[in-house]
């Protein structure tokens, strides 16, 4: 078994205890002993061989949701990487808004949405009895507060309108996606496993949408998923790295500015940004020692590694 030490980021005291950017949350020995056991697992077996191969579009990884609620008010989300301009807008119920997504909950429902729509090579995707195997997969019990944060995030994630647009002084290009075409939910929870209900639910992508997941996927491990499920900083870290090593035949470097750009939007201070990359960079990293990643002074460098193949 790894080393605690080594599956664990390193987590220095804060020097000054009154500050909020430099307050850190130390992981539990829950959540430490579930690294541990997860890099064993790892180690023991590839995804494909425990059948945990999952997909993320290529597209959608260049969407990066905000972190937090931005508030009823919103109703774009915006952001701008480079020559690439991103907005995310809210879909409505008569004339108000549902809101934007947000947090980790859509992101690991596009994971799990793009992940069948490969593995079955089919737009409509079947979410369980009674939604149970949905749920399970995205680690929701049944009832309570969660299950209530899920359905809100999944109202928001279908009923948003996605659109990318890249610009220079010679081109202008345009994609609008909205995620599904059609969607059907039933909510209540079968108490009895062995009865099952009249109908499924189940969520019929859009086909540019669809066409897109089977044009550009990025492969990732649906383990560690599972293991940054509560964070969303996590999860995008994890498959923005996935994404860039994919057949990555040389060393690229990455500055903060530039991750934080890209993935960052709702942190102020680009040295917080920076900090809370490291310590979920290093899990990931001990999660994954295949990938090949550095720290150096403002940026990180990536290296090809096995984890593309």
């Amino acid at each position: 078994m790894k080393k605690l030490e080594i599956v664990l980021p390193s987590i220095s005291k804060p020097k000054n205890k009154s500050s909020k950017l430099k307050k850190q949350v130390v992981p539990s020995v829950k959540r430490c002993l579930q690294l541990v056991n997860l890099a064993d697992d790892l180690a023991e077996e590839t995804r494909e061989e425990a059948n945990k191969l999952g997909f993320m579009s290529r597209l959608l990884l260049m969407v990066n949701l905000p972190y937090r609620d931005p508030g009823a008010e919103c109703r774009n989300w915006w952001r701008k990487n480079g020559n690439v301009s991103i907005n995310v807008t809210s879909g409505y119920k008569d004339d108000e808004s549902i809101g934007i997504p947000y947090g980790a909950y859509p992101r690991l429902i596009l994971a799990y949405l793009v992940t069948q729509a490969v593995k079955t090579n089919s737009p409509q995707i079947f979410l369980g009895q009674s939604f149970s195997q949905f749920i399970t997969f995205l680690g929701v019990k049944r009832g309570g507060k969660q299950y209530k944060q899920l359905q809100l995030q999944l109202k928001r994630t279908l009923s948003a309108a996605f659109s990318w647009t890249y610009e220079t002084d010679k081109r202008w290009s345009r994609i609008n996606i909205q995620v599904s075409h059609e969607s059907h939910f039933w909510w209540d929870p079968v108490e009895d496993d062995n009865v099952l209900p009249f109908w499924e639910s189940y969520i019929k992508l859009n086909t540019d949408f669809f066409n897109e997941i089977i044009r550009h996927t990025v492969p990732l491990d649906l383990r560690v998923l599972s293991v940054l499920k509560n964070s969303p900083l996590g999860l995008d870290l994890y498959m923005f790295i996935s994404w860039r090593v994919y057949n990555l035949n040389k060393p690229i470097f990455i500055s903060w500015e530039s991750l934080q750009q890209q993935l960052g939007g709702q942190y102020a201070d680009v040295n917080v940004f920076s900090r809370d990359c490291r310590m979920h960079i290093t899990r990931i990293k001990a999660l994954r020692p295949d990938l090949k990643i550095n720290f150096l002074q403002g940026r990180l460098l990536l290296k090809p590694s096995f984890y593309q193949n």
